[in-house]
């Protein structure tokens, strides 16, 4: 499987999973009864970004060299026959030294420039597959910020910008002290591998 093929494993059914509810057409009364199944809360999420003196393709080969892509058909042999110290041993190789791993990139300079000129542009999930599966074990629902969305694109100079919104800002909304320990070790780690790359 190719990098590039990732977003059709069986990884992409916990990152990418979304459901339409549809209403009856009971009348008002009907519509009301469904409307009690929705509640909303605010989420005041902090978005961050990191300018880079160095080009994009500098900082796009820095980051891929240094933060794996994960190969869903390397942990297949591992799953087939049950090993599940086996698996956790190669996602743990994976996100090696960083503990950080690229689930997945897509490459939105291709899709922008059918409206104008090229752009270089590509946004990863990097996360820790393992991490994940900590959060989830809490709450599902943090499946909704793992892994992280971080783009990266080449700024009007020329040079390489990271945007990304903060871990913590965003699984904070799940009020899990666990999630929340795991989600500050987060922010740091990603942080300081895209500082660490962009320089």
């Amino acid at each position: 499987m190719t990098r590039s093929n990732f977003l059709s494993s069986g990884w992409n059914a916990l990152i990418g999973l979304g459901a339409a509810a549809l209403l009856t057409t009971q009348g008002p009364a009907a519509a009301a009864t469904q409307e009690d199944r929705v509640s909303m809360r605010p989420l005041t999420v902090e978005h961050i970004r990191i300018s880079s003196k160095r080009s994009f393709d500098e900082v796009k080969t820095a980051l891929e060299s240094r933060v794996r892509f994960v190969q869903v058909d390397l942990l297949i042999p591992y799953l087939q026959k049950g090993d599940m110290a086996g698996a956790r041993a190669e996602l743990e190789r994976l996100a090696a030294p960083a503990g950080l791993s690229i689930l997945y990139s897509l490459n939105h300079g291709a899709a922008l420039a059918m409206d104008g000129g090229p752009r270089k542009a590509v946004g990863y999930g990097i996360g820790n597959v393992l991490t994940a599966v900590s959060m989830n074990k809490h709450n599902v629902a943090a499946g909704l910020y793992a892994p992280v969305r971080v783009i990266l694109y080449e700024g009007a100079d020329g040079t390489a910008v990271f945007e990304y919104d903060r871990p913590s800002s965003m699984f904070g909304l799940l009020g899990n002290a666990s999630i929340d320990s795991v989600a500050a070790r987060l922010d740091v780690a990603l942080k300081e591998l895209l500082m660490d790359v962009g320089k």
